[in-house]
């Protein structure tokens, strides 16, 4: 009945803190869920899309032989599929999903499946829930202190929340009014090796979280206490998931654009920041698919003395003025729906939205020329996410009648020349195309 009802709350969270990670050990015997041996795997050709936040799909350029290849009975709603992202060899689909909101520390992470669906994998806070079952067990005990005043307004005052350790089969919930403090038990939580166990209190969509505490087998541990103010993290979780060019490395967006990468394995605990300095606006990027010019990244850039752009970093630097490739606007807080290399290096696609805000349209920037191009003439719609195919020469895109609502939002197809624009699937969001 517990997880009944913790599954209808869930339609109501978006949010969750981030757990920090120690080292890579895992408990004896246990391994991780880790990049399996793929070398039977084909590439597809086909362009995975999400469909009403709850399956994944594939279909043929051409319109063709659409199947789905995974979905979950909790994945749905404002815990669905977020975004996918094949990796640059086509063996393996990364994608950013809620479904396991309730048992992990994040609202959203990072999984990956194979072309036919098989193999799924959790890659950021490994292992799946599933997965729990198997390792050895331990005992928590925990206080958690609600250090909000009563007479201000924010969700803590609500005292009523459901509290979680990574690795226990579920939250329990507990009523701690401001000001006062409550001690609770997790008789049986995953012993998932040396490293700390983050722990989570959520209200609705917000989330209250600390590092938690190293899980010992056998053992009963005191936690250090949970403390909760304020009106906690909205939508803390792996969002818009972006491979390197050899699929090493993938990165994905966390709240305020705070763009990370992590080994892709299912064993690295520890984010790396993409941007030494988080760029203004910086919230798009994508990685040169050139060998020579491996380490470096297209971004956004809101610019202090006005106007927006895109400009080329290494990883790991921070923004230099004089690397700006193109302003795509001449207002100071504009935005980009999506940022993409074209495949050989000679430019990149972006979309984004007009000055009125009635109209988004993608666009192509040719870097020998430095002349950029409309590709989409789209009045009172949206060109928004995109993908472009591994010859460079089509795109497919989200075409929807708002900036922002999925409802009603189809897959299109134009050629990167601007001509031939056609639907290519209704009620589709988050192309990616697989070589």
């Amino acid at each position: 009945m517990l997880q009944k009802n913790l599954c209808l709350l869930a339609t109501g969270l978006i949010a969750f803190f981030s757990m920090f990670c120690g080292n890579k050990d895992t408990a004896a015997g246990i391994q991780a869920s880790t990049q399996s041996n793929d070398s039977a795997v084909r590439p597809t050709g086909a362009i995975a899309f999400i469909r009403d936040g709850a399956e994944i799909r594939l279909i043929d350029s051409n319109g063709k032989n659409e199947r789905m290849i995974w979905t979950h009975p909790d994945a749905k709603g404002l815990v669905g599929i977020h975004d996918v992202a094949w990796r640059p060899d086509g063996k393996e689909l990364a994608f950013s999903s809620s479904h396991e909101a309730l048992f992990s520390v994040y609202e959203a992470d990072l999984f990956a499946v194979r072309p036919d669906g098989s193999g799924l994998r959790k890659i950021t806070n490994a292992p799946l829930h599933e997965d729990f079952k198997k390792y050895k067990s331990g005992s928590i005990t925990l206080t958690i202190r609600n250090e909000q005043y009563t007479f201000q307004a924010a969700q803590s005052s609500a005292g009523v929340f459901f509290v979680n350790i990574f690795g226990a089969d579920a939250p329990q919930q507990v009523t701690v009014p401001p000001g006062s403090s409550k001690t609770i038990v997790f008789k049986t939580v995953a012993d998932l090796g040396k490293r700390a166990q983050g722990i989570v209190a959520f209200f609705g969509k917000y989330r209250w979280s600390m590092p938690g505490t190293d899980v010992e087998a056998g053992k009963s541990i005191k936690a250090p206490d949970l403390i909760i103010r304020g009106d906690g993290e909205d939508r803390f979780g792996t969002y818009r998931p972006v491979w390197n060019r050899d699929g090493s490395r993938i990165s994905f967006r966390m709240p305020g654009c705070l763009v990370e990468w992590i080994n892709p394995s299912g064993n690295d605990y520890d984010f790396h920041p993409v941007f030494a300095k988080i760029p203004t606006g910086g919230c798009h990027w994508d990685w040169s698919p050139i060998p020579s010019m491996k380490d470096q990244l297209i971004y956004t850039q809101n610019s202090e003395d006005g106007g927006s752009g895109i400009y080329l970093m290494k990883e790991g630097g921070e923004h230099d003025p004089s690397t700006r490739l193109t302003f795509f606007t001449d207002l100071q807080n504009q935005f980009v729906y999506d940022l993409e290399w074209l495949p050989d290096g000679s430019g990149f696609l972006y979309s984004t939205i007009n000055t009125f805000r009635d109209a988004g349209n993608l666009f192509r920037y040719d870097i020998k020329t430095r002349q950029t191009k409309q590709l989409t003439q789209l009045q009172s719609e949206f060109a928004r996410k995109f993908s472009i195919s591994p010859s460079g020469k089509w795109v497919v895109y989200e075409r929807g009648k708002t900036d922002d609502d999925d409802e009603g939002v189809d897959l299109w197809m134009i050629g990167t020349d601007g001509r031939r624009d056609h639907l290519l699937v209704k009620n589709g969001l988050s192309p990616s195309w697989s070589r």
